[in-house]
């Protein structure tokens, strides 16, 4: 095909893309400025668009043109990815994982469909529907590292070490590169650090069982002081028990954002970390409602929040 005759809109596209891979994102926009201003609704020109505007840090644009690429092409998977990674980027987690299951359910037996959508599951909402679809991309493309390494970041996100260590260890023996997030894109995120590091850096559920411990040890001594007091002074104890519990939800917010990840990776990773999280809170809390209405029994709810969550942090650590 002579130069005449050759599509101008492949060659905005083929350019587009050329200077989003040297990083020159703006000239990259203004690219395909030419062709949407012709054409609003390609879908082609909009689904780079949005990867563009993704790649350079902005997700806002980067969701707006993948929702009309969607539009667009309703049945094509790599927009719906994109919008839904930008979503992620925007921490609206809830309607990430709704396009994820989206893009799951339309293409069971397609390995990209499988493999991005289990990524973007495991990133919104972690859990058996993400380890699901990340085994089935692997059976799709075994020979596909990226696959084994999205299914080890979600099965050690599950803290299923001994899965999470022979997915990584096939996607390194597939391709010895793949430990490094570098040159990965989206999937990046789920680069896996070897043993020796991976070992040193404490995991949700580790970080909720530290939290659970240290909320323990200050709530276990204050429902007994607050019982104690209350045979003798049931209003001191009522005033002890509302500002010791206030500080004890200090303290647990305190720790909390020390930890690693944000509240809501630590809590959504199994039911038991679950339990404990929401238990943990419960104890000081408990304590204040006792200060409030002078129950006992909110004394004795303290104590049993804090049995709970120290008996899903066991049960963690053993299955």
């Amino acid at each position: 095909m002579s130069s005449m005759d050759a599509d101008p809109t492949e060659g905005h596209l083929r350019r587009a893309e050329l200077l989003a891979d040297l990083g020159h994102f703006d000239e990259a926009v203004a690219e395909l400025d030419p062709q949407l201003t012709a054409e609003p609704d390609d879908g082609v020109a909009l689904a780079l668009l949005a990867a563009i505007q993704l790649a350079a840090g902005r997700p806002e644009p980067a969701l707006a043109a993948a929702q009309r690429a969607v539009a667009a092409t309703p049945g094509a998977a790599a927009p719906q990815v994109t919008e839904a990674e930008a979503l992620i980027q925007l921490r609206r987690f809830k309607e990430a994982a709704a396009v994820a299951e989206r893009i799951l359910d339309a293409g069971p037996e397609d390995p990209f469909a499988q493999l991005h959508g289990a990524a973007i599951l495991g990133e919104a909402r972690n859990g058996q529907r993400a380890l699901d679809a990340a085994w089935q991309a692997v059976a799709l493309a075994p020979q596909d590292a990226k696959a084994h390494l999205v299914l080890s970041g979600i099965a050690g996100r599950l803290e299923l070490k001994e899965i999470a260590e022979r997915a990584r260890d096939e996607a390194l023996r597939l391709d010895p590169a793949i430990a490094s997030a570098e040159g990965q894109g989206q999937l990046g995120r789920y680069a896996v650090p070897p043993p020796q590091a991976r070992d040193l850096r404490p995991t949700p559920a580790t970080a909720i069982g530290w939290l659970a411990l240290y909320a323990g040890a200050f709530t276990v001594p204050v429902a007994m002081l607050a019982a104690v007091l209350h045979q003798v002074h049931p209003g001191t104890s009522r005033v002890v028990a509302v500002l010791l519990g206030l500080v004890g939800l200090g303290l647990v917010a305190l720790f909390a954002t020390r930890l690693p990840g944000s509240p809501r990776e630590m809590l959504r990773g199994d039911r038991a970390s679950t339990v404990a999280g929401c238990a943990t809170v419960a104890g000081p809390l408990s304590v204040i409602v006792y200060g409030a209405i002078g129950s006992p029994w909110a004394v004795a709810a303290a104590l049993a929040a804090t049995a709970v969550a120290a008996i899903a942090v066991v049960s963690r650590m053993k299955f």
